[in-house]
């Protein structure tokens, strides 16, 4: 039994996470709320902008769950590069594993 989850970017989650990580001190000089709310606007603008995507659902026993959640996503704001990936175990090379190693998984992009 495969493991599908949603990953992308939106708009909610990089705000969130500019929120998150963005400093209220830069170079020992207090910001104010207004400047620390637009440095927090440029930092989720720069994510939105990257490549990075993250994993933005729990996990789906089916992939039809995850393309109902996709459509959410949409309708609900910006996002961008939404895709539904699978658990999947990895074809590591013997050579390459030792024995009490357990199994790589890794996540594959479902067609």
């Amino acid at each position: 039994m495969s493991t599908f989850a949603v990953f992308g970017m939106t708009e909610h989650y990089a705000r969130e996470e500019a929120r998150k990580n963005t400093p209220t001190v830069i170079l020992k000089i207090q910001l104010t709320e207004s400047q620390w709310l637009e440095a927090v606007e440029r930092r989720a603008e720069k994510t939105m902008s990257g490549a990075r995507v993250v994993q933005l659902s729990h996990m789906f026993d089916a992939t039809q769950f995850a393309r109902q959640y996709i459509e959410l996503l949409r309708k609900s704001g910006k996002a961008r590069d939404l895709k539904i990936r699978a658990k999947v175990k990895a074809d590591i090379p013997a050579a390459g594993r030792t024995k009490k190693k357990a199994p790589t998984i890794i996540w594959k992009d479902v067609a």
